[in-house]
């Protein structure tokens, strides 16, 4: 019998917080996680797990792990099973282009099976922000992991002298980013301002360099405000400038 653990829940809740940076490459313009990565990952977080390959039969009733259409292109198949879940998923076998193949060789087969592998490790939520986008996946609010017990709540008279220093919350962040009526800044809204920023400018073809994916995650799991406004500022600066040269580069090329 399968851990209590091993629900759906609990494994996307896993996988899809971990931080694929540094571990991706980029082809054909795309950004995707290398299947023997992958593999690792999900060794390291449930080496329990099982594939399966599905098919069609061939004319010596030979079942092969690949289904053959009209026109000579191809499908592979695969089920990935975590204790008593399971994700299936398909693919194509496709060229560098992401155009299908027809006729594809064993070569072909084999390199569309890793990829079909990892976008179904992604169905259980590993690298599944990739395949949206961002450039980050998505973290936990520090305020939701750790809740104060009804017992260990400051007393009124503490916690009234606390509130006597309003402006303190609001001078964390020197970088005005994002505020109310009444000019305070609000850390959560800095943080999502920052999230939607980055997802923004993946979506607009630019993602932040590797050192500075670091410094966001580092940033957001913290919730340090100053540091967020910061990096907020940098990365519309730097996504404005990359779009910028990428319009000025498609003017040329149509002129």
């Amino acid at each position: 019998m399968p851990a209590k653990s091993l629900d759906a829940a609990s494994i996307w809740k896993t996988l899809s917080k971990i931080d694929c940076t540094g571990k991706t490459m980029e082809k054909g313009g795309l950004t995707y996680l290398p299947w023997n990565q992958a593999v690792t990952y999900m060794m390291d977080h449930y080496p329990e797990y099982r594939v399966q390959w599905h098919g069609t039969k061939d004319e010596n009733s030979v079942t092969r792990d690949v289904t053959y259409y009209e026109g000579g292109t191809a499908m592979v198949n695969c089920s990935v099973i975590i204790g008593d879940v399971e994700r299936e998923c398909w693919l194509p076998v496709m060229d560098y282009k992401n155009k299908a193949i027809a006729h594809p060789s064993s070569r072909d087969i084999s390199d569309a099976k890793q990829r079909c592998l990892v976008k179904c490790f992604a169905l259980f939520g590993l690298g599944i922000y990739i395949y949206r986008g961002d450039a980050v996946p998505d973290v936990e609010d520090p305020k939701e992991e750790s809740v104060t017990p009804v017992a260990a709540v400051t007393p009124p008279k503490p916690k009234a002298k606390a509130e006597a220093k309003p402006k303190a919350k609001a001078k964390k962040a020197e970088i005005p980013i994002v505020s109310d009526s009444n000019g305070a800044i609000s850390d959560d809204e800095m943080a999502m301002a920052l999230k939607e920023a980055c997802n923004k400018a993946a979506k607009g073809g630019w993602i932040p360099d590797t050192k500075t994916q670091g410094e966001i995650r580092a940033a957001l799991k913290s919730n340090d405000a100053k540091a967020i406004a910061k990096l907020l500022m940098t990365v519309n600066e730097l996504s404005q400038v990359a779009l910028k040269l990428h319009n000025e580069g498609e003017e040329q090329t149509n002129g």
